[in-house]
Parts: structure tokens; sequence; C-alpha cells
């Protein structure tokens, strides 16, 4: 891959958050026009530590031809940054390449190889080099209770079995960043981390006892505190949440939020006016958040998501929750999580499969360090349903 600049164009970077990108790049400058070496000895660094934009590589002479012949991106902070690479042509933008960098990832342009994204250890993340170091298989079987209703969501977190039970605790209303490595979070299925390389979820299956679907969760944040019977905003001003989004960040892309009955409720009707003020994934701070309905005298495990406002695809904070009518009575929690993986239980006590079907050492859901991951799905009725399975995990 021969990528070389002509005059009035550069190459520049695109990162997308303050964790600190290092480049370097070295080049030769040709004439133009007789293709003769004008100096074989060009180059620079940098470093950046901000969501922006930046020439890395600058144009050549007004009669020179610049050919790159190596760059290299590195990731040196502590949280993903999606890094795009694009030519800038007189003021025209486009697009050469764009990756997500994890900490300790790098991406390396050579002129023989063109651009090879490597992992943290080194090496290139090809095919070839997608093997399993470490696979584990990890068993869940939850004992779990009566329902709301069909249809409507349920956490098994709170039922005795394999792991075991899991509860919010005492954080507070600003609430708690999960890490399911330690005995705070010991209900959560018992993954650690890997001393090197990334753990993937690679597979989902088992069985239940009632038709429905069941979903893998990372519960990333979690509060206590907030008073049932109030009706106005309740300020919640949420810690900063663990970088377990989608991307591995903090950003919170793809994360959802509801709350999470933890003592049943004993409002008489369903309530339709329960709000969230929130941070989008994007920053904006002041949108707003719905549950459409949060069901009457709701058993504990019940679980209610909030509605992003549109065009939001996650939760980077809350400032605050309005419960609008009183639930009555009860413990209720908020709780910020991703979802990872999903099944489908069409019949009851047959065993069906997550991803693919099989498990595969080279596809997978990327989780991350801390992830406190936790069953909860939705049924078609409401009796007590037991769930079995296990969950899939490749280290690579």
């Amino acid at each position: 891959m021969l990528l070389q600049l002509l005059a009035t164009a550069t190459i520049e970077l695109v990162t997308s958050s303050t964790a600190q990108i290092d480049y370097t790049w070295g080049a030769v400058d040709l004439d133009a026009t007789s293709g003769i070496v004008m100096d074989d000895a060009v180059g620079g660094s940098g470093a950046i530590s901000s969501a922006t934009t930046t020439t890395v590589v600058d144009a050549p002479a007004s009669n020179g031809r610049r050919q790159i012949k190596h760059l290299s991106l590195y990731n040196l902070g502590a949280a993903a940054n999606t890094v795009r690479v694009q030519l800038d042509a007189n003021g025209t933008n486009r697009v050469i390449r764009q990756w997500v960098l994890q900490p300790g990832e790098s991406v390396l342009y050579t002129q023989e190889r063109g651009f090879e994204y490597c992992a943290s250890g080194g090496l290139p993340k090809r095919e070839d080099n997608l093997a399993t170091v470490d696979g584990r298989s990890y068993s869940v079987h939850k004992v779990g209770t009566a329902a709301e209703a069909a249809g409507i969501w349920y956490s098994w977190s709170k039922d005795t079995g394999n792991p075991s039970t899991w509860a919010p605790g005492t954080p507070g209303v600003a609430g708690r960043a999960t890490d399911g490595t330690t005995t705070n979070d010991a209900g959560c299925i018992p993954i650690p981390n890997p001393s090197s390389g990334s753990n993937y979820v690679t597979g989902f299956d088992g069985l239940a006892t009632v038709v429905g679907h069941i979903g893998l969760w990372d519960y990333l944040w979690v509060n206590s505190g907030l008073v049932v019977t109030t009706t106005t905003a309740q300020t919640v001003n949420s810690v900063a949440f663990p970088a377990r989004d989608a991307n591995g960040s903090s950003d919170g892309t793809g994360l959802e939020a509801f709350i999470l009955v933890t003592t049943a409720t004993t409002n008489a009707g369903a309530i339709t006016n329960t709000t969230m003020s929130y941070t989008n994934q994007a920053g904006t701070a002041g949108r707003t958040g719905t549950i459409g309905s949060f069901p009457a005298t709701a058993v504990a495990g019940t679980a209610a998501f909030f509605r992003l406002a549109a065009g939001d695809t996650g939760v980077r904070s809350i400032q605050s929750v309005t419960l609008g009518t009183s639930y009555g009575g009860g413990a209720i929690s908020v709780v910020v999580g991703r979802s990872i993986m999903n099944r489908g239980d069409g019949i009851a006590n047959v065993s069906t499969h997550g991803i693919a079907g099989i498990v595969d050492p080279k596809v997978g859901v990327r989780i991350y360090n801390g992830s406190c991951l936790v069953l909860m799905g939705v049924r078609s009725a409401t009796t007590a349903t037991n769930v079995f399975g296990n969950v899939y995990v490749a280290t690579r």
C-alpha cells in the first residue's frame, strides 16, 4: 500500500477522547516531476490528549511528493479512543481508516504491509491471530420467583443459585461503580480479569422452565436511597461510570438505565410519569428519559427501563430521577447496564444457544475488566422461572 502526499495535502488524526495517543511518522520527499530524492530523513512525532483533529503529517514542498514510510499510533491512555486517519486535500477530508483503540493497542502503517491493527501485546489482530489464549465455561443456575407479569423485565440477580445473590448494597443516591471481581459484587458471574489480552463472551446457552427471553447484562453502576413516596425531582449526580461501555470507555455508548425493584412497591396502578434527567453519550446534558409504564405493585426483581431521548445511544451520567407519582412503599435502585448477549427460550426445558449457536473463539462480545455479569429477561408468564446454562468466555 502506497501512502503519499502531494502539495497542499496533509494527514490528520481525529481522536474521540482524552486518552493519550502517541504518534510517530517517517517519510521520503521526492521531486514531483523527476522522482529524485530531495530528502530521505523527514519525520515527526507527538502526543494527543484531547478529542480533536490534529495534523500529524505536513504537506511537502510545492514541488515535492511525500511518500510515507511508516506511521505509528499507540493508545497510552487508560480508556478507549476512536482514532480516524484522514487525508486533508486542500480542505477536503477523505477518511483512510478508523479504529477503536483500547489501552495499549496500536496501529502501524508501513509501505510494505499497509495498516496493521495490533493488540496490547503487540501482535497484529489478524484472523489467524485470534486463537484462544484461554477459554472457560461458567455454569449458571438460578431459582427465580414469580414475575410481575408476562412481558415485564425480571432480574435473577436477587435469586439463589450459582452465582449467589447480588444486591445493590447501600451506596447512596449518587451510587457506586460495580466491580465483579470484588466482594461487593460477589453475586455476579465470577469472570476474572485476564493477566494479558481481553475477555470475550463467545456463547451463552442453556434452558429455562418457562418460555421467554434471557439477556446477559453487565451492571456498571447502581444506587440506593431514592424515596419512593417523593414525587418531585431527586438529585442523583451519579459518580463516574467505569470504562465498560460498548467501546470500553466512560462515554456511555450502548448503556441503558432502568429502575430495579429490590422490595415490592405498593402503588395501586401503573405509573407513566417517571422520568430521568441525564447526560447522553455525546456529553449533552439535560436529556430526559421516560419510563412508559412502571407496573402496579411491582414485585422484587422487576426492571423498568427508561426510554432515552430521540437520537441518543447511551447514558454517560444521571443528574436526577423524578418518580412523578408515589410508588407507595418498597425500595428501588437505579441501575445502568450494558446488554452483552441474549438467547431465546422458545420451548420450556429445552436447551438453546446464544450468538451463532456454537462456541467460536474468533467471534464474541468483548467485556472489560471488572464486568459484573447478571441475568435478566422477559418471560411469557408470571410463573416462577428457573434458568440454567453456561457462559463461554475466551481470552485472546
